[in-house]
C-alpha cells in the first residue's frame, strides 16, 4: 500500500507526493517537505506522521486552520479519499492510498509522454533539451545534498546560462528599497564581480512592478529598444524573472531578487517549456533566497540571544554574589526579570559600624534599557553606602544623578536599616507597600511609601521612617511584578492574596516563606507568560 497526496496548482499543474517519511511538514516555507506558496498558509502549517496505528494529520497550529472533507480538525487519522484544506480553501489536497505505484506511474507517463511531444515539436534537439530539464533536477539534488548560499546561487547561475544560451547572468538581491548586485556568472563559467554589474533598468523596473517575468530572446520589444542602458551594452536578448519567496517576517510571498540573463545575440528561450523551465528554476532561486533570509534572521537571533545572555551574566554579577551572615538577622532575595536582563535589582551592605542595609529597586520599563539603568544604579548606590551617606542622603543623591543622566526614567525604592537590637529605619520611594509580620500578635503591618520615586522631581525630598523587628519578626519587599503577575484568565496574583500566604508561613521562618511565596506565584500563573520582572526581598530577626 502507497499513500500519497495529490493536488494542483492554480494554473492546472498536477502534483503527487508518496508519502515514505516518518514525518512531512506542509507549509508555505520553502523549509517545509511540501511546499504551498498560498497566502493563507502557514510557514509550518500542518504534517503528516506515519504512525503504529495509521497515517496521521496534525494541524500546526496554523492561522487559518487545516479541514478534513470540510471539517476542522487539530488531529485526525487519514483514509484513503480524504480531502484536505489548508487555510481559507487555498491549498486542496487529496490523500490516496493504492496498491502498488500503478496511479502514480499511470500519471507520471502522461506527463512525461506530454514533455517529450512539446520537446519534438518545438526545439531542435530532444537530447539537448532533456538536459535542460536535468539543470533543474541537478539543481534540486545538489539543493538537498550539499546546500550552502553560495553554491547554489552559482549552480543557478550555471544552469540558467545554459539552458538559455545567455551571454551573462547575475542574481539580485533585495537592497534597501530596490535590488543590488548578488551574485553573477558568463557564459564561459567565469565569475562575475560587482564592478562587472550592469543591467537594462527599466526591464527590472518592469518586472518587479508586475511581479511577470519578461523574455525577449529574438530582440528587444520596440518600447524598450532604445532604452539608453540597452542600447549602449548593444543588447539583442534579455530575460529577466522575479525570485519569489517569504521573507522571515512576513506572511505573503513577495520578491526576494531578480534573476537577470542577457546577450548580444539571441538566447533559445522561445517555446513555451522552456519558459517553462526558467521560471521553475526561477521559482529554486527563490526558495534559496528564501533560505538565505532565513539564515541572516536565525544568525541574528543567535548573535542577540548570546549578547542578552552575556547582559544577563553581567547583570547577575553585579547582585550581589553571597548574601552576608549577620547573627542578628538572616537576609533572604530573589529576582528574576521578564526577559534575559530586567529593571529590578536588590542589594545588602554591611557598614563598618556592623549595621545591616538592605535597598530593593523597580526601575520604570523593562528589559535592556532598564537593566543599564539599574546597574547604573546599583553601582552608585554601593559607592555612596560605603562613602558613609545616610539613606536619606544616599537617596537624595541618586535622584539628582537621575534627573542628570536619564530623561523620563525614574525608579521607586525601598530602602531599610537595622543594628544588632533589631533597630533602624526605613524610606519607601514612592515603592508598593513592604510587609511586616509581627510574630507576637500574627498579624502584618504595612510600610507605606511616604516619599516620592527617585529621578522624577527635582524637588523630591526622602524622609525616613523608625524601623525595629522584635524576635521572629519577619519583612517581605517585593516589586510589583509579584502582585500584579497575571494568570491565564487575566487576574492579578494580588496584595490580599500575598498577605494571607505571609501570616499563614512566616511563622516557619524567611527561607520557608520565600519557597512559599515563589511556588504560589508559579501555581498561580501556570504556562501564563511572565509580564513584569518579580523581585523579592525577606529579613528575619531570629
Amino acid at each position: 500500500m502507497n499513500p500519497r497526496l495529490q493536488w494542483r496548482t492554480p494554473d492546472g499543474e498536477e502534483h503527487h507526493f508518496i508519502i515514505s517519511a516518518v514525518e512531512v511538514v506542509i507549509g508555505r516555507s520553502g523549509e517545509s517537505t511540501i511546499a504551498l506558496p498560498y497566502r493563507h498558509v502557514s510557514r509550518r502549517h500542518a504534517k503528516i506522521t506515519t504512525e503504529s496505528d495509521g497515517i496521521i494529520l496534525t494541524d500546526l497550529s496554523s492561522t487559518y486552520g487545516t479541514c478534513i472533507n470540510g471539517e476542522r480538525v487539530q488531529r485526525r487519522m487519514l483514509a484513503h479519499g480524504d480531502i484536505i484544506t489548508l487555510g481559507r480553501d487555498d491549498a486542496e489536497l487529496h490523500f490516496l492510498i493504492e496498491d502498488g505505484n500503478a496511479g502514480v506511474r499511470a500519471d507520471t507517463t502522461v506527463v512525461i509522454q506530454r514533455s517529450l511531444e512539446d520537446l519534438n515539436r518545438v526545439l531542435p534537439s530532444a537530447v539537448s533539451d532533456l538536459e535542460r530539464l536535468m539543470c533543474v533536477l541537478d539543481f534540486q539534488r545538489e539543493w538537498n545534498e550539499r546546500y550552502t548560499p553560495e553554491n547554489s546561487l552559482e549552480q543557478i547561475l550555471d544552469s540558467a546560462l545554459k539552458i538559455s544560451g545567455a551571454e551573462r547572468a547575475f542574481i539580485m538581491v533585495a537592497q534597501g528599497n530596490g535590488f543590488g548586485f548578488g551574485s553573477g556568472r558568463d557564459g564561459h563559467g567565469r565569475k562575475l564581480s560587482e564592478t562587472h554589474f550592469q543591467t537594462s533598468k527599466s526591464v527590472v523596473r518592469k518586472v518587479v512592478a508586475t511581479g511577470l517575468p519578461v523574455f525577449m530572446t529574438e530582440g528587444i520589444d520596440s518600447e524598450l529598444a532604445s532604452s539608453e542602458s540597452i542600447v549602449a551594452m548593444n543588447l539583442r536578448a534579455i530575460s529577466c524573472m522575479p525570485l519569489v519567496g517569504i521573507p522571515n517576517a512576513g506572511d505573503a510571498p513577495v520578491i526576494l531578487g531578480i534573476l537577470y540573463l542577457d546577450s548580444t545575440r539571441g538566447m533559445h528561450l522561445a517555446s513555451g517549456l522552456d519558459q517553462k523551465i526558467m521560471t521553475r528554476l526561477a521559482g529554486e532561486a527563490g526558495s534559496v533566497l528564501e533560505r538565505v533570509e532565513l539564515g541572516k534572521a536565525i544568525e541574528q537571533r543567535k548573535k542577540l540571544e548570546r549578547d542578552l545572555a552575556l547582559a544577563e551574566e553581567t547583570q547577575r554579577s553585579l547582585l550581589p554574589r553571597t548574601i552576608p551572615e549577620m547573627e542578628f538577622l538572616r537576609l533572604f532575595a530573589f529576582s528574576r526579570p521578564t526577559r534575559y536582563v530586567g529593571g529590578d535589582f536588590y542589594h545588602f551592605e554591611k557598614l563598618p559600624s556592623g549595621t545591616a542595609v538592605g535597598v530593593l529597586a523597580d526601575v520604570s520599563g523593562k528589559g535592556i534599557a532598564a537593566s543599564l539603568l539599574s546597574s547604573m544604579l546599583l553601582g552608585s548606590l554601593q559607592l555612596l553606602l560605603r562613602g558613609g551617606n545616610t539613606p536619606k542622603e544616599v537617596l537624595t543623591q541618586l535622584n539628582l544623578f537621575l534627573l542628570e543622566k536619564s530623561s523620563n526614567r525614574f525608579v521607586t525604592m525601598f530602602l531599610f536599616t537595622v543594628d544588632a537590637n533589631g533597630k533602624g529605619e526605613f524610606i519607601s520611594a514612592g515603592h508598593n507597600p513592604a510587609y511586616l509580620y509581627r510574630a507576637a500578635t500574627n498579624q502584618i503591618e504595612e510600610l507605606s511609601a511616604t516619599s516620592l520615586m527617585v529621578g522624577a522631581f527635582d524637588f523630591a525630598v526622602f524622609e525616613s521612617n523608625p524601623l525595629e523587628l522584635q524576635r521572629g519578626d519577619v519583612l517581605l519587599a517585593y516589586s510589583d511584578g509579584l502582585t500584579e503577575a497575571e494568570n491565564s484568565a487575566a487576574n492579578m496574583y494580588g496584595e490580599e492574596r500575598l498577605k494571607e500566604l505571609i501570616v499563614r508561613e512566616a511563622p516557619r521562618g524567611a527561607e520557608h516563606l520565600l519557597k512559599c511565596v515563589l511556588a504560589s506565584v508559579e501555581e498561580f500563573i501556570g504556562a501564563q507568560v511572565q509580564s513584569d520582572d518579580i523581585t523579592i526581598m525577606i529579613i528575619e530577626r531570629p
